[in-house]
């Protein structure tokens, strides 16, 4: 997810603004203090227009 954001010139805090989410939660998740639900990794992949297979590693990230 690192990728991504630098990628796309994407902070944490944007990121977590996108989602509805506090920023001090989606930090711990990313720190893997707090796990990501399923509702959040869909919505990652959404913001991102990527799969959520490949947020997973399940498959090679393409990024347009």
């Amino acid at each position: 997810m690192q990728y991504l954001l630098r990628q796309n010139r994407v902070t944490q805090r944007d990121l977590a603004a996108a989602l509805g989410m506090h920023e001090q939660t989606f930090s711990n998740k990313m720190c893997g203090t707090r796990p990501f639900t399923l509702r959040d990794l869909i919505r990652i992949a959404d913001y991102f227009d990527v799969s959520v297979d490949s947020l997973l590693g399940r498959e090679p990230l393409e990024v347009a």
